[in-house]
């Protein structure tokens, strides 16, 4: 769908200020389900992304995790303001701005929607060569990202654990993703400037990714309770205390993705402080229901989320929920934190 009908659709849906990123075929504004789902009923700026794609274009929120379709959004911004009228639409113009968009074949609403295509993705992952993930360099060698990484409290050894690589043409640190099987099937990327638009990027490989993929598949034990987090920078800090911890590297995840988990029958989540937390919480606790044993951690005041909790917070915001074992793989990295915690404390 052209740039200039996605920015009046996102004008029209109360988004306010709209940016086109030509390079990287993204339309980025606040998000329109900013009254229902987001903090204080407003999010910050920049953080929804609509593609700049034919058919019925894949959208999605980077801060409270709403993933879907143009299409959808209409549709569920229109039932959420009948339920709960919190904006004011002008529902006319818009669909009128739709129906051109129809005629002229760049918006194609009969496509298959988001969870149709990440449930086909389920049956046939796209295979990562690894000559492609070597064509980023390890995080551990670049001064820029090694830094970046350190200030965040990912230290050496958790870099080399999690296999963190840079894009050092976008400046970002990025996340290999592994399957069940430990096939690389993903990278995630995070800018480290806050102004680079989509600030997270799942890289495309062949014009393909996976998003139906956990981060922590390769490593997870399916058969011990599971520690669930927002993002790669909490699955960093949770890994100092706790092995079995996974990510699916949004707060909101699709249902698809969600079942990738259900042989998992102990799940504890420690999503972030918030509107968006709560909706994730919300969100697991509805899909699991009562087949599954599910329990809420919560970072302590004056932390918003797990990546800026030290080991000791983490144990005690666990406790209660997970036996926390210090086991072998974790200990130097508890070590090597320790005084930069107490840093951080000072």
């Amino acid at each position: 769908m052209k740039t200039d009908k996605i920015a009046a659709v996102l004008k029209g849906l109360g988004a306010g200020h709209v940016n086109t990123h030509k390079r990287t075929g993204w339309v980025v504004s606040a998000c329109p389900l900013g009254p229902w789902k987001h903090e204080g009923g407003k999010s910050s700026d920049e953080v929804f992304g609509v593609r700049t794609e034919t058919g019925d274009p894949e959208c999605g929120c980077f801060a409270c995790g709403y993933h879907g379709t143009l299409g959808k959004l209409l549709i569920e911004m229109k039932f959420k303001n009948k339920m709960q009228p919190r904006v004011h639409v002008n529902w006319g113009p818009l669909f009128d701005t739709v129906d051109e968009a129809i005629i002229a074949g760049d918006l194609d609403l009969d496509t298959p929607d988001i969870e149709d295509m990440m449930a086909l993705q389920a049956q046939d992952l796209h295979l990562f060569p690894d000559w492609w993930l070597d064509t980023f360099p390890p995080a551990l060698d670049i001064p820029w990202a090694r830094k970046y990484l350190r200030d965040r409290g990912v230290l050496d050894g958790m870099i080399e654990r999690m296999e963190i690589r840079a894009d050092t043409n976008q400046m970002r640190v990025c996340f290999p993703v592994r399957d069940f099987r430990h096939r690389l099937v993903g990278l995630h990327g995070r800018a480290i400037d806050t102004k680079t638009e989509p600030r997270y990027r799942m890289y495309l490989q062949a014009g393909h990714n996976n998003p139906i993929v956990w981060l922590g598949e390769d490593w997870v034990d399916l058969n011990a309770p599971i520690l669930v987090v927002e993002g790669p920078f909490d699955l960093a800090s949770a890994l100092r205390v706790y092995d079995n911890t996974v990510t699916p590297l949004f707060v909101n995840p699709s249902i698809a993705k969600l079942k990738r988990m259900t042989d998992a029958m102990e799940w504890v989540t420690l999503y972030d402080r918030g509107a968006g937390g709560d909706a994730g919480r919300a969100k697991v606790q509805g899909f699991l229901g009562s087949d599954h044993v599910v329990s809420h951690a919560h970072p302590p005041k004056g932390r918003k989320d797990p990546g800026e909790m030290n080991v000791p917070e983490l144990e005690a915001a666990l406790e209660g929920h997970l036996t926390i074992k210090h086991q072998s793989s974790n200990s130097h990295l508890i070590a090597q934190t320790a005084c930069l915690d107490q840093a951080n404390q000072a």
